[in-house]
């Protein structure tokens, strides 16, 4: 895979876009230039704040910012990365899987929050985060409508 990178600054090495091998990459000084012929124009990256990395793994749930690259060809967590998504279901106050529809922006375990409910999860399976524990760090668990905003904390 081909990782687009920040350079420098507080973001040095955030990933924030993935590509296939075969997929050119052009940055230039003004913009970066996806494809050939072109099929994408990033115009916020250019050639003083990201550069390109080649041969690096894909995780299988990579989602922008989520991971960092540092060398070689492994991803680390990005530790300041915080998911976000919508309820994709309602749940009761005892639900413990909570189906996101896309769970590729959050982390494999941790806590999330809905309103003012905070939920521990210990897992992510296909569109859902298991293993929920309701009212988490004293809050009070509660039911939630599908398209509420869930997000890491």
């Amino acid at each position: 895979m081909k990782a687009i990178k920040w350079k420098g600054g507080d973001n040095d090495g955030v990933v924030i876009y993935l590509f296939a091998d075969d997929t050119a990459i052009d940055v230039q000084s003004d913009k970066t230039v996806i494809g050939d012929p072109e099929t994408l124009i990033i115009s916020d990256c250019n050639s003083s704040n990201v550069t390109v990395v080649t041969g690096v793994t894909d995780p299988n749930d990579f989602w922008g910012w989520k991971y960092k690259h540092t060398s070689g060809s492994s991803l680390t967590a990005n530790a300041d990365f915080k998911g976000n998504a919508n309820l994709n279901a309602d749940i009761n106050a005892s639900a413990t899987t909570i189906d996101v529809g896309n769970s590729n922006p959050f982390t494999t375990s941790g806590t999330v929050q809905i309103g003012n409910e905070k939920i521990s999860y210990t897992g992510v399976s296909g569109t859902a985060l298991t293993g929920a524990t309701r009212g988490a760090n004293s809050t009070t668990a509660a039911s939630h409508t599908s398209g509420s905003h869930i997000e890491q904390v």
